[in-house]
């Protein structure tokens, strides 16, 4: 503990240099202590302690209590030549490490980096302590040292995004691994694969009552993250725990179903000798090729269909170069849900730009007339995916593409569900739509009706000469200021929404973002894991004042790691997004707001690069260049105009089609999109009564059925008991659509069991509503 909580006081002074050292006077930087967790940066390379000098001249000594502001050793370390971190053997601090050579510790680093698993992200504490050592001194291995937890996993998760490898998070008990459960559940969420590595205190050897005990009688760590993990192993002998942590990287990497995996690592089980594992095993390899009947019906479809639809999920992103020729040879118009935005170029001629959330302008005016087949893949059609852009009309069919079959036909009615890899899937489509000489006629008369305005909420948005600085005109300086080749991630907040419908994504890894957890600050530790997977592109950051209040401090990894982002604070003085979205739902509420925070003079608190942009067209590349000339992270203070909104694509708008309150406004395609609608949906079976709609929106309206709810105008009320007849009324408008198939109207059930029973009636099962899993 005392190892733990000293360690809280002060870290390494090649981060911080003098400002550690004036808080901590007497503070020993050749401490055991301290050389088991400081920096692995020779000390010939680390910054003076002081302020700034001529280059050569030694640095003067800070006089004692001096209240005069320092620089921070930012510009010094930008200046020397960047050294790679990883350990070598050449390493002195190696050899005379009190960690012993065969300790479990070391056996398990030394198996994960032989596997491909050599970045760590994480921060030490005591119970976690031999762990670290053993990274620090064993070659190859890579310690990224985050200030929270949380961002540890945030940043992990982007950068297996943008390496394709497998990253290490390494905390220690308690609050370390507690701490870290948003970013883990997040990286469930995402599907991203990440061994998780927890330390523990030595409940089980002593069976006395130990502070941080994560075991069954403490945190209980394992059913904690049972939910959210592919594997739980818990080390009980230092001779297997190699083994068992590669059992759990296997598991973590599983081609089916990948996700975080946790491996929990007693401080005595760690510390305790262990012989060097013999293991090889095979790469993980699995395939789930698409069965031909469904790819031929699914080539047939959209060949054939009046108004297709492609929508393309974030899954897709390993598949991009096979789904680009997809599009190119169907011919049919897409779009992309928020996690996929940039799978395929938004320039592309067949590009509707994104759907769901903050859908574009053109992805709305196509899908105001509805959808007759869809094909969807790498998606489970969650709200944020779907939002005002509904990819399915009345008695359309919809393919959708999986491997997981829990998102079938959970939001929407699906008339062909296939399991199988997404890769497999397209090229098998593909290569029946070359060979068939299948192609969708309709696409050029389709697209240039949709493309026939602009594409978005305000057309001339680049030039919006506006102040405060508009959003829209922030999001297009940036992207006129950026390299070509720069690589853009968003943080949650309102921001993002303006991120989401202007920004344009031109490659697959130009965009990204972290949306099925939606958590605050995800994107600002993300920018970290994606500038490290490649140092050589410049990463910008577009986040709120609100998530830099949280996870602003990760900026300090950007300064120690010299990595190339711009942190793009869109600063509005509140939490916008929950402001607009409580006032739209309530009418009115708290302003949800803080006093302006000047974030220049906070990053010149410790040396970043910052400059504040009051006006429209002041971020360009001479600003970026003049910022960070040798390279290394800057930041800037965008004063927004905090009233800018997307009209219609927030998160305000899906949930009021879910039925959490009435809306209050009417979309353009359905003027009450609370009412579930019945259509036919045909199946090789032939044409059944299909319900759609969230099942929240089911038990509120009722049961109500129209063939077409673009044409339908009637207002639909509910029953009440102060007016009379309503009841009937409501009745006479539900009985006058008409199935389809074109048989009789049915009695409309008043309860859910008689809606089942009449279900098991009919010849082919009527899908039954469900909420969003997401």
């Amino acid at each position: 503990m005392t190892l733990a909580v000293s360690f809280g006081s002060c870290t390494s002074d090649t981060l911080y240099g003098s400002v550690c050292k004036r808080g901590c006077p007497n503070r020993n930087p050749s401490s055991f202590s301290q050389e088991l967790f400081m920096s692995r940066t020779p000390r010939a390379q680390r910054a003076p302690q002081s302020g700034a000098h001529a280059e050569g001249e030694a640095a003067p000594a800070p006089a004692s209590g001096s209240r005069t502001r320092h620089q921070s050793d930012i510009r010094s370390l930008l200046r020397a030549p960047r050294q790679d971190t990883r350990s070598t053997d050449a390493n002195p601090s190696a050899a005379e490490s009190r960690l012993a050579p065969d300790a479990a510790a070391r056996r398990i680093v030394e198996a994960l980096v032989e596997a491909g698993a050599d970045t760590f992200f994480g921060i030490p504490g005591g119970p976690a302590a031999p762990l670290f050592e053993a990274v620090r001194t064993t070659a190859g291995a890579h310690l990224v040292e985050s200030r929270h937890e949380s961002a540890a996993a945030f940043a992990a998760a982007t950068f297996h995004r943008s390496s394709g490898r497998t990253p290490c998070l390494l905390v220690t008990a308690g609050p370390g691994i507690t701490n870290a459960v948003t970013g883990i559940v997040s990286a469930h969420l995402e599907g991203i694969p990440m061994l998780v590595i927890s330390g523990d205190v030595a409940w089980a050897s002593h069976g006395a009552r130990l502070a941080q005990d994560s075991g069954p009688e403490g945190v209980a760590v394992e059913q904690m993250l049972a939910a959210c993990c592919r594997a739980s192993v818990r080390v009980a002998k230092p001779a297997s725990a190699a083994t068992q942590a590669l059992a759990a990287l296997r598991a973590a990497g599983d081609p089916q179903g990948p996700g975080p995996a946790l491996l929990v690592v007693p401080i005595d089980r760690a510390a305790a000798p262990a012989p060097a594992p013999c293991l090889e095993a095979p790469a993980p390899h699995f395939r789930a090729p698409a069965p031909r009947t469904a790819v031929e019906t699914a080539a047939r479809w959209l060949s054939e269909a009046e108004r297709p639809l492609l929508v393309l999920g974030g899954a897709c992103r390993p598949h991009a170069a096979i789904i680009r020729q997809l599009v190119d040879a169907l011919g049919v118009p897409f779009v992309t849900t928020p996690r996929a935005k940039g799978v395929v170029s938004e320039v592309h001629p067949r590009s509707l730009r994104n759907g769901g959330m903050a859908a574009s302008i053109w992805a709305r005016r196509y899908t105001r007339e509805p959808i007759d087949v869809a094909l969807v893949l790498g998606t489970d059609l969650d709200d944020t995916s779907m939002g005002p852009t509904p990819y399915l009309g009345p008695g359309g069919r919809l393919i959708h593409v999986d491997l997981n079959a829990n998102v079938f036909r959970r939001n929407l009615p699906t008339a062909l569900p296939v399991v199988a890899d997404l890769g497999e899937f397209s090229e098998s489509l593909y290569r029946e739509c070359v060979a068939q000489g299948l192609f969708n006629d309709n696409a050029r008369r389709l697209m240039a009706d949709a493309r026939a305005t602009a594409a978005f909420d305000t057309p001339d948005y680049a030039d919006d000469t506006s102040i405060p600085v508009a959003p829209h005109r922030a999001i297009a300086d940036l992207e006129r200021a950026a390299p070509t080749d720069a690589r853009f991630i968003t943080d949650i907040g309102e921001h993002m929404l303006h991120a989401l419908h202007y920004l344009t994504a031109h490659t697959p890894d130009t965009f990204t973002i972290q949306l099925n957890l939606g958590s605050m600050g995800s994107g600002i530790a993300g920018a970290i894991g994606l500038a490290l997977a490649d140092r050589e592109r410049l990463v910008v950051c577009i986040c709120g004042d609100g998530g830099m209040q949280m996870f602003g401090m990760e900026a300090l990894v950007a300064i120690r790691e010299r990595l190339p982002i711009v942190f793009a604070v869109f600063n509005d003085a509140r939490y916008n997004m929950v402001h607009h979205g409580m006032k739209q739902i309530f009418g009115g509420g708290a302003e949800w707001d803080t006093p302006p925070i000047d974030f220049c003079t906070w990053a010149e608190s410790f040396g970043l690069p910052a400059a504040r942009v009051d006006a429209p067209g002041e971020i360009d590349s001479a600003l970026l260049a003049r910022l960070a000339p040798e390279g290394g992270p800057m930041l800037l203070d965008i004063r927004i105009d905090r009233e800018q909104r997307i009209r219609g694509g927030g998160r305000v708008e899906a949930l009021q089609h879910m039925s959490m309150l009435d809306g209050s406004e009417e979309t353009e395609r359905c003027p009450d999109r609370r009412l579930s609608w019945v259509s036919a949906s045909c199946s090789p079976n032939g044409c059944a009564p299909t319900t759609t709609g969230p099942r929240s929106s089911w038990r509120s309206s009722g049961w109500s059925a129209t063939a077409r709810c673009s044409t339908s105008r009637r207002p639909r009320t509910r029953p009440d008991a102060s007016r009379p007849g309503s009841w009937h009324r409501r009745r006479s408008i539900r009985s006058s659509a008409r199935w389809s198939a074109g048989s009789r109207t049915p009695r409309p059930p008043r309860s859910r069991w008689r809606w089942r029973r009449a279900a098991a009636r009919c010849s082919t099962p009527i899908w039954t509503p469900s909420t969003s899993t997401t």
